[in-house]
């Protein structure tokens, strides 16, 4: 058991941590910062096939998303037998974006990178009053981007881009945070690519496509068709 209780400080007990404010309690999720390295090499394809590029040098995407060539030469042999990829003399060859964005999707894990979740009311003063460092995903960052609340929500999730800078504006929130059915969901990946392929506090949207695709929910549908109907070249229809 390891234990100290400064403000803004943590405490471990039983494997689960947990953060203080002023004796408030935040529950750390284990984990953080899992997103795999791999994923930056989806962004990437998708991001370039979104920007009409449809072939790219291995070495070109191993420099832009800070990767091993060999991660990236083993990722695109991956996404040769899913059909999605071509590797050619001149680069990889991006034969469906659907494809890709799908795949990514199905394996992409939003749980391995919460760090920090609390419930926060009400949710959409949380939305407007988030540090200028975060970077929002999901229903919020769709309906940010379309300007139209396709379907109620009731879950916020965002990118902690600095956790000390959070945890400073989270302490003057001490007050009104509860441990209970959690609405407020941090994330934390160390993830340059992440940031720079993000604009004005939202990242790109095939990563708000796979993250709203991962949390799920009843809310998820109409925000998955609306990014598609947006960008058909991610279509598979």
């Amino acid at each position: 058991m390891v234990a100290n209780l400064g403000p803004g400080e943590y405490i471990s007990l039983f494997g689960e941590t947990f953060i203080y404010y002023l004796n408030e309690k935040v529950k750390l999720c284990p984990g953080g910062s899992k997103m795999r390295k791999f994923e930056r090499l989806y962004r990437e394809l998708l991001l370039s096939s979104l920007n009409r590029i449809s072939i790219v040098r291995q070495k070109d995407l191993a420099s832009k998303c800070h990767l091993s060539l060999g991660l990236v030469n083993k990722t695109v042999e991956k996404l040769e037998k899913a059909m999605a990829v071509e590797a050619t003399r001149r680069g990889v060859r991006i034969l469906s974006p659907a494809r890709l964005l799908n795949l990514w999707a199905a394996e992409r894990n939003v749980e391995g990178d919460i760090w920090q979740s609390f419930r926060l009311d009400p949710l959409s003063e949380v939305e407007q009053d988030l540090p200028r460092d975060t970077l929002i995903t999901a229903f919020s960052a769709w309906s940010l981007l379309s300007g139209c609340r396709l379907a109620e929500y009731y879950r916020l999730y965002f990118y902690v881009t600095n956790r000390e800078s959070f945890n400073f504006w989270l302490s003057f929130r001490k007050g009104k945070i509860r441990k209970t059915n959690p609405n407020v969901f941090a994330l934390y990946a160390d993830d340059e690519h992440l940031l720079q392929s993000s604009e004005k506090g939202i990242v790109c949207v095939p990563q708000i496509y796979v993250d709203t695709y991962a949390v799920n929910g009843p809310e998820a549908p109409p925000f998955l068709r609306d990014i598609i109907q947006t960008y058909p070249s991610l279509s598979l229809w």
